[in-house]
């Protein structure tokens, strides 16, 4: 998961402040199911060839592979669901989260949150950070270091005004 959904910053009415990132799922069921059928039936038929020729060792191999394969697809599908979602509305900044089957919801005060953007190189490995009385919340995992790096400038801008 490279990169999130960054069109998710929306203004709504009242001057409330929405960002919401999810993971970048660009397989359909249908495309995923297309996807793992064709390599499994490839890879079994490359296997299976082999093992006529008396290579049939390869045919575990090429079991351990589909399963594999079916493991990643079903992680990736599992993550589908997972997002964050930032709202700032009035004296009040509600962060929500779900990754994997761990869901999270955390309410700050807009006067003590404090908004840390750090990276390990210059724009490189950053990470966004939202604190208030002495709790570190991670925001942005499914951005990249760049729209980490607007999204914190622009937080700082919301929560100051």
């Amino acid at each position: 998961m490279e990169q999130g959904d960054t069109d998710g910053i929306a203004a709504q009415p009242a001057s409330a402040f929405v960002f919401v990132s999810r993971p970048a799922c660009s397989l359909t069921k249908t495309q995923e199911r297309l996807t793992f059928w064709g390599l499994a039936v490839l890879c079994f038929g490359i296997a299976i060839a082999f093992a006529a020729l008396g290579f049939w060792m390869i045919l575990p191999f090429a079991g351990l592979e589909v399963g594999l394969l079916a493991w990643a697809l079903e992680t990736m599908r599992n993550s589908q669901s997972d997002y964050e979602t930032l709202t700032i509305d009035g004296d009040k900044v509600v962060l929500d989260w779900r990754i994997g089957r761990h869901v999270g919801h955390r309410e700050m005060n807009r006067q003590w949150v404090r908004v840390g953007c750090e990276c390990l190189a210059p724009g490189k490995d950053c990470r966004l950070r939202l604190s208030s009385h002495g709790t570190e919340s991670e925001l942005g995992s499914y951005l990249n270091d760049e729209a980490r790096q607007q999204l914190a400038a622009i937080l700082k801008s919301k929560l100051q005004g």
